[in-house]
């Protein structure tokens, strides 16, 4: 029997994430492994780099064999886990970067997907920055930026604040800057092509690989975006702030006031941004700041109940909230027009 599930997540640290700090564990009081923690993958089937349950008759299972054996029941969806649900640490800046579609990660990645994300903002230091997008228009132009070693001089940087959201399709050149933490939802998918790592080295005093030709083929220079503010809708229990609703996923806020029952039918994915509680017919369980749970696709009569904001990321239904938000749809990411 499924019921929702409180994930333990699995964390890149060390090594992998040179460029981690300590942030998870001192706003969270996640149990990481050391003081280069850059990632808590907090709803994560990819191979390798699992979440686990972590309540109930299905504590110590992994995502991925929960994803074999119940399959639709679980995601909604047919095929593999579709969506990864992150909290990133960035101690220092992160390299540049940017993410295929899924039409050339499949020809050119053995057949995997693409990656298309977005941030909210958790933490950062007042006048943080990252890069968002590129200053050039055409891609003739951006290779001739590469090709003089003058990528710096067409980064579009932009500053930051807490509860800031920003949508990073694929194609969008990006990098996290440093003293930032942020909740990121994504494409199951583990492809990044590094364009620029601000000529530092490894632990091996090499420089980190570059993926050049690759980044270039992907990139989209003409992509002019900007921080969302999404469109609120009242709802039992509170109200519902939608940011994105694109072919990948569904990302809203949650503004908790009471007792918010969920809709069936649709795998979700909740992270409390404060203590809120999981509420169904046979149990509950606490969430607190910077944890996470998936409510399985089958699951009925589910609430999440408190007073606080709680990010939920779906997969798509379209049709549903363009007839819910009228003419605020176009305020939501991707949900009236292709990015």
């Amino acid at each position: 029997m499924l019921y929702p599930l409180k994930m333990t997540p699995y964390f890149r640290h060390g090594a992998d994430t040179p460029w981690g700090g300590s942030a998870l564990g001192e706003l969270f009081g996640k149990a990481i492994p050391d003081a280069l923690t850059g990632e808590s993958l907090e709803v994560s089937a990819l191979p390798g780099r699992e979440s686990v349950v972590s309540n109930g008759p299905l504590a110590g299972r992994t995502l991925g064999s929960l994803v074999n054996e119940h399959g639709e029941r679980l995601t909604g969806v047919p095929g593999d886990f579709p969506l990864l649900l992150k909290l990133l640490d960035a101690r220092d800046m992160l390299s540049v970067q940017v993410h295929p579609g899924d039409a050339y990660a499949a020809l050119h990645e053995n057949g995997k997907r693409g990656k298309t994300e977005a941030w909210l903002v958790l933490s950062c230091e007042r006048g943080a920055k990252l890069v968002y997008g590129v200053n050039v228009k055409s891609e003739e132009k951006l290779r001739a930026q590469v090709q003089s070693g003058r990528l710096e001089d067409a980064l579009h940087w932009i500053t930051v604040q807490p509860g800031d959201v920003l949508y990073i399709p694929h194609g969008c050149v990006h990098a996290l800057g440093g003293g930032i933490v942020v909740y990121e939802i994504q494409q199951s998918s583990d492809v990044t092509y590094r364009f620029w790592d601000w000529n530092r080295v490894g632990a091996d005093g090499q420089p980190r690989a570059l993926h050049t030709e690759k980044a270039l083929d992907v990139s989209r220079p003409a992509l002019r975006l900007d921080k969302l503010s999404g469109a609120t809708v009242l709802c039992e229990g509170g109200s519902r702030t939608c940011y994105i609703c694109d072919d990948n996923f569904e990302l809203c806020r949650l503004n908790v006031a009471g007792d918010m029952p969920l809709e069936s039918g649709r795998m979700l994915l909740l992270t409390a941004l404060g203590e809120a509680e999981i509420r169904w017919p046979e149990g509950a369980f606490t969430l607190n700041a910077g944890e996470s749970c998936l409510i399985p696709a089958c699951a009925e009569n589910v609430r999440v109940c408190g007073h606080a904001a709680v990010m939920g990321a779906s997969t798509p239904d379209r049709d549903a909230l363009k007839a819910a938000l009228g003419y605020r749809a176009e305020l939501v990411a991707g949900l009236t027009k292709e990015i």
